[in-house]
C-alpha cells in the first residue's frame, strides 16, 4: 500500500469525505486527480504547489499515478483508493476563504482605478493566452471606445460577439442581458474546463462577490442565475459545471480570490495581488479566468447609459 500525505485540505472537501463515503476516480493525470462521490460531489487532489481550492487536497511528495474508474472508499480519516493507494488526511491543515470585512472595502467609484493598476503594473498582456487576449478589448469599452488593433484568431473572434455583449451589459447593469448573453459561452472551447466557462466562472465569481459587498448596486435575480447555472450541468464536463457552480456561489481558486480581495479592498496599491498568480494556472485557464473577472468588475464602471454609484458604500462582508 503506498501512503499519501497530505499538508493541506479545502474545507468543502473535508466536508464531503465522511466515514462510508465512496465513489470513484474520474480523471487522473500526471499533476492533478479529480474524484467523484457516489453522489456526484466533485474534489481532487493535486501537487504541493497546486492553488488551493475548497474543494482541493494538496499532496505532499511525488504525485501518484491514478486511473479511470478506480474505486475509493473513506474510513475514519482516511481515503483508500484501489489497488494500493492510502491519502490520510487527519493531519491535513484545513483552508477556507478569507473574508473582506465592509469597513475596510473600498467606495465602489474608486475600483475602476484598482483595475486599471492591475493591468498596468502585474499583467505583460503579451504573454496572454486564451480568453486574456481578448482583456484590451475588454477594457477599451469601459473607455468608451473600442480597441480594434489587437489580432485574435477565429475562435476567439467568435467567442468576442458574447463577450463584446455581456461587457456592456454589466457597464450597464443589466444582469438579465448578462445571463443571457452568457448562454453562448457555455462549453465554449476545449479541454474538461472550457475556456468559456473559465471565463464565465470568473465573470459570475466578481458579479456575486460585488452584489453581496455592495448591495443595492445591481439587482441579481438568485433564481434566474439557478436556473443558467442548472442549464449548463448538460452542456459541459462535469468537472468545468461543479467550477462553474461553485464560482457562482463566491468559491474560486485561491489566486482569484487573493486578487479580487486585493482589488475591493482598501489595502495601498502596491500591495495588491499580483494577476500573474493567476494567470499561470493551466495552459489558459488562469488567463480564462482573469478576463471574465475583469468583465464583472466593469460593474464598477461608470457608464453614460448606467445608474450613478457615486455615493454606494460597502454594508456587508464577503468571503473571498
Amino acid at each position: 500500500m503506498l501512503k499519501l500525505d497530505p499538508c493541506q485540505i479545502g474545507k468543502t472537501a473535508l466536508r464531503l469525505l465522511r466515514p462510508g463515503t465512496c465513489g470513484h476516480v474520474l480523471a487522473g493525470f500526471s499533476k492533478a486527480a479529480y474524484l467523484v462521490t457516489e453522489q456526484a460531489e466533485l474534489f481532487w487532489m493535486a501537487l504541493e504547489n497546486a492553488p488551493m481550492h475548497l474543494r482541493g487536497i494538496r499532496l505532499a511528495g511525488p504525485f501518484p499515478t491514478l486511473a479511470a474508474g478506480e474505486k475509493f472508499s473513506v474510513e475514519g480519516k482516511c481515503i483508500k483508493i484501489a489497488p494500493d493507494h492510502e491519502v490520510d488526511f487527519g493531519d491535513a491543515s484545513p483552508w477556507t476563504m478569507s473574508t473582506i470585512p465592509a469597513e475596510t472595502a473600498l467606495e465602489i467609484e474608486k475600483i475602476p482605478l484598482r483595475v486599471k493598476n492591475v493591468i498596468q503594473n502585474s499583467l505583460d498582456l503579451s504573454q496572454a493566452s486564451g480568453f486574456g487576449r481578448l482583456i484590451p478589448k475588454i477594457l477599451s469599452l469601459a473607455e468608451n471606445y473600442l480597441d480594434e488593433d489587437t489580432e485574435i484568431d477565429p475562435f476567439l473572434a467568435h467567442a468576442w460577439l458574447g463577450i463584446h455583449e455581456i461587457a456592456k451589459a454589466c457597464l450597464l447593469r443589466d444582469m438579465p442581458g448578462l445571463l443571457r448573453e452568457a448562454d453562448a459561452l457555455v462549453g465554449l472551447g476545449e479541454g474538461l474546463t472550457p475556456s468559456g466557462d473559465d471565463f464565465l466562472g470568473g465573470l459570475l465569481f466578481c458579479v456575486n462577490c460585488i452584489h453581496r459587498l455592495y448591495p443595492g448596486v445591481i439587482y441579481l435575480d438568485s433564481s434566474e442565475q439557478a436556473l443558467f447555472i442548472e442549464s449548463a450541468r448538460k452542456r459541459t464536463h462535469l468537472i468545468s459545471f461543479t467550477l462553474l457552480k461553485d464560482m457562482s456561489d463566491g468559491k474560486a481558486v485561491e489566486p482569484l480570490h487573493e486578487l479580487i480581495h486585493s482589488i475591493l479592498s482598501g489595502q495601498p496599491k502596491e500591495s495588491i495581488r499580483p494577476a500573474a498568480c493567476l494567470t499561470q494556472i493551466g495552459h489558459s485557464t488562469g488567463w480564462d479566468l482573469l478576463a471574465g473577472a475583469l468583465t464583472g468588475l466593469l460593474l464598477t464602471f461608470r457608464s453614460h447609459d448606467s445608474i450613478d454609484s457615486s455615493a454606494v458604500l460597502p454594508t456587508q462582508n464577503i468571503d473571498v
